[in-house]
């Protein structure tokens, strides 16, 4: 069945979908019928509607976070391809433009050419995102509104139950059964409840206009910022467990996790990081390594990577910690990055808060939904997940978002020589912790 062109753009951009811990997509707008409505009345000749939204006084409140349009592609009509495609006999690739002369003909481009990324007009010089085409004309109906999110709620519950019966049934399978429930039925379900009961109605349609163009604008800057220190901290991990697997990963836990009579009868303190350097396997480490990446992307743009360093250390000791002080000496070693990750979430959670005037609202929204699924599935799988370490992981990135709370600016980059130092420091026992896994596994894999 085919959906409204004018809804998808139009009336429900609101409708986002977040990936994990807070990846930013863009809204579902594939594959519409967008030969319905009058939708480049949003375009008037030589106008661009959503400068009257543009606040200068955010890092990404500019134009200039949109794409330019290729030299060759000015003064024309056209899109920018999401994905191969069709058109008038010809074959284009995904990223391709294909122009027109006239906006009847781009009106048909866009009905035939499914996959699209943006628009280009031939009076502006950047390439225009699909949430920015259309802006709002009228308030938001919130019967229909909850009417669009009704299919969505009643499939995630559904995905959510079969999740947990098969994890009920095929205990083996537990974690895999877990972690598909989570992702596609805990979070999409959650969301979708906190969205049915907000009241979009009562927003106006300057809000809408306001608050589309702000997430868009963020979304794009987002995209751009720098993520070398997450690249190599993910691939460091992957090196870890590697290395786990080829001394085997029971023997492995053994060495380096948080084994909790090691740690307390033999002084083996530095358990307490090389425990968040290590994983249970490929799949605790791909559900990490996701987190780990999106949620990191997001504090790097925001507070820069010198503040990064240090919550993830932070969270990390407090959550074994935790898992000290309220598991017992008997319990099975730990390993994993969770209390770091859960950390950042934490310090993230602040920091939406305290600038929620000025950032998108779903990122706020989305560190709650995040808290709120992870403390579920805390629950539905308390024999294997160390709820004690995600609990103080977490607790430690608030305490740290709220001790950083004063200073705090957004994307500023800077940062006071003490933040400095303790990030340097940060830097090196994480670099420390990886040698020290790095030296006991490999001594088990000489002999």
């Amino acid at each position: 069945m085919k959906k409204d062109f004018r809804i998808q753009l139009s009336e429900y951009p609101e409708l986002e979908t977040v990936l994990c811990y807070g990846i930013m997509e863009p809204p579902d707008r594939k594959d519409g019928d967008r030969s319905e409505g009058p939708f480049l009345d949003s375009w008037p000749e030589e106008e661009i509607w959503f400068r009257d939204f543009v606040r200068d006084e955010l890092v990404w409140g500019t134009e200039d976070v949109l794409k330019p349009v290729p030299e060759s592609k000015e003064g024309v009509y056209g899109v920018q391809l999401a994905g191969d495609a069709l058109f008038n006999g010809r074959n284009y690739s995904r990223s391709e433009f294909v122009v027109v002369e006239t906006r009847e003909e781009l009106l048909d481009l866009l009905v035939k050419v499914p996959a699209i990324s943006g628009v280009i007009f031939p009076w502006y010089d950047r390439i225009v995102p699909l949430g920015l085409v259309v802006k709002h004309q009228e308030k938001i109906e919130l019967g229909k509104y909850r009417a669009a999110l009704q299919s969505s709620i009643q499939k995630s519950v559904l995905i959510t139950i079969g999740a947990i019966a098969a994890a009920w049934y095929f205990p083996t399978m537990i974690m895999i059964a877990l972690l598909a429930g989570t992702m596609y039925g805990l979070f999409p379900l959650v969301d979708g409840m906190m969205e049915y009961f907000r009241r979009v109605d009562k927003l106006s349609v300057y809000e809408l206009n306001r608050r589309a163009v702000n997430f868009e604008l963020f979304r794009r800057w987002m995209i751009e910022q720098p993520v070398r220190p997450l690249v190599i901290g993910v691939a460091v991990l992957i090196l870890v467990l590697l290395l786990q697997y080829y001394v085997g990963l029971r023997e492995s836990s053994i060495q380096a996790a948080l084994v909790k009579r090691a740690v307390v009868e033999n002084g083996e303190w530095w358990r307490i990081v090389t425990s968040g350097l290590m994983h249970g396997g490929l799949l605790h480490l791909l559900f990490n390594g996701m987190a780990f990446y999106n949620l990191g992307q997001v504090i790097l743009g925001l507070t820069g990577t010198a503040r990064f360093y240090v919550v993830f250390l932070f969270s990390v000791v407090c959550g074994s910690l935790a898992s000290l002080w309220f598991k017992g000496m008997e319990s099975l070693p730990t390993v994993g990055a969770s209390g770091g990750i859960l950390g950042c979430l934490g310090f993230l959670l602040v920091i939406s808060w305290k600038f929620r005037d000025e950032l998108p609202r779903f990122l706020f929204a989305n560190c709650v939904r995040a808290s709120i699924v992870m403390a579920i599935f805390g629950m539905l799988g308390y024999q294997f997940i160390d709820n004690a370490a995600h609990a103080g992981g977490f607790a430690a990135g608030v305490l740290l978002g709220l001790v950083f709370y004063p200073a705090l600016k957004l994307a500023d980059g800077k940062v006071s020589l003490p933040v400095r130092i303790l990030s340097w420091l940060s830097l090196g026992i994480l670099g420390a912790g990886v040698v020290k896994v790095g030296f006991k596994l490999w001594k088990i894999a000489s002999f």
